[in-house]
């Protein structure tokens, strides 16, 4: 069906929806979570859902969901709208599967997977691991081997829907504009290559590596030799090749940009985990006010609602034998956010706050201004002269005792006792300082392609038209809404705000505390409906 095809001859979502029988993996995850709460939230008129999620530290995957949906903030608009009935709903509409993605049919028995799968409608793939430089045995587990296994179970449906959540970035290292494609076997620079032979030796490779970091070099050097940035585009691109070999799935791809905290759903700001953004607020609410990225890129950002809604009108298209084999949902084509813009915003939202505070050091970064830089120009106040300075001036305060520097008699018309303690404070901020400016260094070193060295504009044109065939009503709910985005709104209201309470204490070590939970049921002898249907 094509975009010029009238809203009105496209079923409503909430029709398209009904009845369906869907298949998630990956919902504890940060956009698996708003999309599975969104859905429940939207279109209700689904008629199932089975979540695959893995047991971990001590919680089986019926408690870890269990928790979400009654302690997570994204699912905060439900249980304000349905208080105890929120345990009805997910009883009448969820059933948790226990299974671990990295093993065939993520460990169920090929009989007992192909019952399971006789009525399903669609398979949705979120799970992935997203680390820059993972160890790369652990990334083809997750990133290749569990969306293999995952379409493995596509297959046994009856349609085999299969939408395999990717990347834009995917797209390795060229500047430009990346249509929404996948050629099969040709690599970012252009490399022909066999993608079930390039796995294949990169397995025998690193099958004969004992240490992680020589597996690290060895899977860098070759992601960078087919033309991806690291180890996380490799994997994901490597496992989109495969997945596109394959006769047995119908697949959608999906591939959203930089992830970041909601625009409106569940509610304005909510984030979670440290994400691209993070480092780049906390270093512009600090005295280093340099941020090394090339002020005319774009800073793909997109909330995470946004990208929520996107799939909800993708799994839709899927569902109707009717989706593209690509989808990007980025901003660059549409309504482009520059580094330069947004390193300003970001010092603009974080003086506010800084003005506030009690903390000299934070009240001075206030009258500050930020500024792009190039980090192979060196910088007066450059990012790694800061991080010397602090470590420096850290280690001189660790050896400097006042008292034996001054006379008794100054010692104590200065306060000397204060004074000592006053250096402590200072020497273990410089301890701070220096070693969360190694942290974000780190990250801002694997950021380096995508925040200076490359210009990426990711064409959105096969979303857009699915937002075009939608009615006004579903648009509202649903629609691509990039381009209505005000960003200086968003950045100073939403994103920035957003970081401070959700990222940054988790930057600074601090937790991030859930919301109260749901209260208990009065009867805890509960009828069946009361409970979550779990699979082993």
């Amino acid at each position: 069906m094509s975009s010029s095809v009238p809203s009105a001859a496209v079923p409503k979502l909430r029709e398209t929806y009904a009845g369906k029988h869907i298949v998630a993996t990956g919902v504890t995850g940060f956009l698996g979570k708003v999309w599975i709460a969104m859905l429940l939230d939207r279109l209700r008129d689904v008629r199932k859902l089975t979540l695959v999620i893995r047991g971990k530290k001590g919680e089986t995957a019926h408690e870890r969901f269990k928790r979400i949906f009654e302690s997570s903030p994204v699912f905060r608009p439900l249980r304000q709208e349905l208080g105890q009935e929120l345990r009805t709903l997910i009883a009448d509409k969820v059933e948790v599967i226990d299974a671990r993605l990295v093993e065939p049919y993520c460990g169920m028995d090929p009989a007992v997977a192909k019952a399971r799968m006789a009525d399903v409608d669609a398979i949705v793939h979120f799970a992935g691991l997203t680390d820059f430089e993972p160890d790369p045995l652990l990334a083809l587990d997750a990133n290749v081997h569990g969306a293999r296994h995952a379409a493995d179970l596509a297959a046994l449906t009856k349609a085999g829907r299969y939408i395999h959540v990717s990347t834009t970035f995917v797209a390795g290292m060229r500047s430009g504009e990346v249509a929404e494609e996948i050629n099969v076997g040709v690599s970012p620079n252009g490399t022909r290559f066999d993608p079930a032979q390039e796995l294949d030796e990169l397995e025998q490779a690193l099958a004969g590596m004992e240490k992680k970091r020589d597996r690290i070099d060895y899977a860098m050097d070759r992601a960078k030799s087919l033309g991806w940035a690291n180890i996380y585009t490799y994997s994901k691109g490597l496992s989109e090749h495969l997945l596109e070999t394959r006769e047995d799935i119908v697949q959608t791809t999906f591939r959203p940009a930089i992830v970041e905290c909601a625009r409106s759903y569940p509610f304005a700001g909510w984030n979670e985990g440290i994400n691209t953004s993070g480092p780049i607020v906390w270093l512009l609410g600090t005295s280093f006010q340099r941020f090394p990225a090339k002020a005319t890129n774009h800073f793909d950002v997109v909330p995470v609602d946004t990208v929520a809604r996107s799939m909800m009108l993708v799994v839709g298209a899927a569902l109707r034998d009717d989706a593209k084999a690509v989808y990007h949902c980025a901003s660059s084509a549409t309504n482009p956010l520059t580094f330069e813009r947004a390193v300003d915003l970001t010092a603009l939202g974080t003086r506010r706050t800084n003005r506030k505070s009690d903390d000299a050091s934070e009240r001075f970064a206030s009258r500050l201004d930020a500024v792009c830089y190039d980090p192979d120009e060196p910088q007066v106040l450059g990012f790694r002269r800061m991080r010397d300075f602090a470590k420096a001036l850290r280690n001189e305060l660790r050896s400097f005792d006042l008292q034996e520097r001054v006379s008794p008699k100054l010692y104590k018309k200065i306060r000397g006792e204060k004074r000592k303690a006053d250096l402590k404070e200072l020497s273990m901020k410089c301890r701070t300082t220096d070693r969360k400016l190694t942290q974000v260094e780190d990250m801002l070193s694997q950021y380096r392609p995508f925040i200076h060295d490359l210009r990426y504009t990711f064409r959105t044109d096969h979303l857009e038209a699915e937002s075009n065939k939608l009615s006004d009503a579903d648009r509202a709910a649903f629609g691509f809404d990039i381009r209505e985005l005000c960003w200086r709104q968003y950045w100073l209201e939403v994103q920035v705000p957003g970081l401070e309470k959700w990222s940054l204490p988790l930057l600074r070590g601090d937790k991030v505390e859930d919301d109260p939970p749901l209260p208990a049921p009065k009867e805890e002898a509960a009828p069946p409906r009361s409970a979550m249907r779990v699979s082993a």
